[in-house]
């Protein structure tokens, strides 16, 4: 399913922020350091096959029926939020996921899950909790945003990343749901599918200018394996305020790599970009 806006939801603002404080007691996850340029991405399962606790490659039971877990079940809000505009019986598994003053750098996702039934994940919907302006995502050369109430869909097999360039907590819920063959069965709302990103949540980026540009190549001096991911948070964050063309992420670390001369730095730029674009594509496309 390409990313595109499902619908939005109301969401009562006094209910969910005694919700999102109590989530502030979480013991989250930090999985997928290798993506992170910042603060930690932090994950809480609260739903599952079964109820368990672990993540979505954890060696679950699938015949189990997904259930909340403890986690899940301190959150009574979202549990209705939840309950009241999904099915449950096609979730395979929800997460709650915050980020803040970080960016991921553009990757695609494995298809976590085989295609030998109907409990596999099929499709990834993100439902919008907490945002602000400084919240920005991106696909390949787009970047936009969502907003609070929204619920989308996100196609994670194309080069996608997140980030918040200020203090915001961002918090969505992540839910994967399974095969089926009307989509309009996944949500007891009426799907309203915008048919991709809509212009009005894509952010207005001019031009990068040819100064930005060389000022970002000139980081070239000083990359090293210690600052290696800070570099990379400018150009990805360079990448949320300002249009620099088509692959600007991956272009400008490749050249600033080749252009320092430093083959331990070239090899660790074109290993971190296999491993995050083109191993996980090939595994999508085998799934």
């Amino acid at each position: 399913m390409r990313t595109q806006l499902i619908n939005k939801i109301e969401l009562d603002r006094e209910r969910l922020l005694e919700d999102l404080e109590r989530s502030l007691e979480i013991n989250f996850a930090e999985p997928y350091d290798e993506f992170v340029c910042g603060r930690p991405w932090k994950s809480a399962m609260l739903m599952a096959p079964g109820g368990g606790e672990g993540g979505v490659l954890s060696d679950f039971d699938h015949s189990k029926r997904t259930a909340f877990t403890a986690d899940g079940e301190r959150l009574p809000y979202v549990q209705e939020i939840l309950s009241t505009y999904f099915n449950l019986e096609h979730v395979t598994f929800v997460r709650l996921i915050a980020l803040s003053n970080s960016v991921l750098i553009p990757h695609c996702d494995y298809v976590e899950l085989d295609d030998t039934s109907k409990q596999r994940i099929a499709h990834r919907v993100h439902v919008v909790l907490s945002t602000a302006e400084d919240a920005m995502f991106n696909e390949s050369d787009s970047v936009y945003r969502m907003k609070e109430g929204e619920v989308w869909f996100i196609d994670v097999t194309r080069p996608h990343s997140a980030g918040v360039v200020g203090d915001t907590r961002r918090v969505h819920l992540l839910i994967d749901v399974a095969d089926v063959d009307d989509i309009e069965d996944l949500f007891t709302f009426t799907c309203e599918l915008s048919g991709g990103i809509p212009d009005a949540n894509l952010c207005d980026r001019p031009a990068l200018g040819d100064a930005e540009r060389d000022g970002l190549l000139s980081l070239s001096s000083i990359i090293d394996e210690e600052n290696m991911m800070q570099i990379m948070a400018l150009v990805v964050k360079k990448h949320y305020r300002k249009d620099g063309g088509h692959n600007f992420v991956w272009n400008t670390m490749s050249e600033i790599a080749a252009r320092s001369g430093n083959e331990a730095i070239v090899k660790t730029v074109e290993d971190l970009y296999r491993h995050t674009n083109i191993a996980r594509s090939e595994s999508a496309l085998a799934s």
